[in-house]
């Protein structure tokens, strides 16, 4: 049986990846559509990911406090990373994904805000996969 924070992820998931699907029709209508075609790829991986680790959360043998701080972090990053990847291609802010920003550039603002989430999101994500990596590991 599920429980209830295992079936939140999951759900969380699978609305992810069919954002993802979606991201895929408006990604040509971008200002640049290299990043859309990141965000529409981080969706569609990062929601797997969510419905994969939640079929594998009763394994993990993590106390509940833990559990809950690190189901929303691994959710909120995951829709953060993948908001802040869309935004940025309809903005065209490029300095916090250069490679797939090449020849783009927004306001300073603009960078900002998408840098901000970029990296925070990355960073929160990198946290609670360490956090997984110990209760599995350790």
């Amino acid at each position: 049986m599920m429980t209830e924070i295992a079936q939140t992820v999951g759900k969380a998931g699978i609305l992810l990846f069919t954002l993802g699907l979606l991201i895929g029709f408006v990604l040509a209508k971008l200002r640049n559509p290299r990043l859309g075609l990141s965000a529409h790829l981080t969706a569609v991986q990062t929601g797997a990911m969510l419905v994969a680790v939640s079929l594998f959360w009763q394994y993990l043998g993590m106390p509940e406090n833990w559990a809950v701080l690190i189901a929303w972090s691994i959710i909120g990053s995951s829709y953060v990373l993948t908001a802040g990847i869309l935004i940025s291609g309809a903005l065209g802010a490029s300095r916090a994904l250069p490679i797939a920003g090449a020849g783009h550039s927004a306001s300073k603002l603009r960078e900002n805000l998408v840098s901000a989430m970029i990296y925070s999101s990355s960073s929160i994500m990198a946290l609670a996969w360490v956090a997984i990596c110990w209760f599995i590991f350790v």
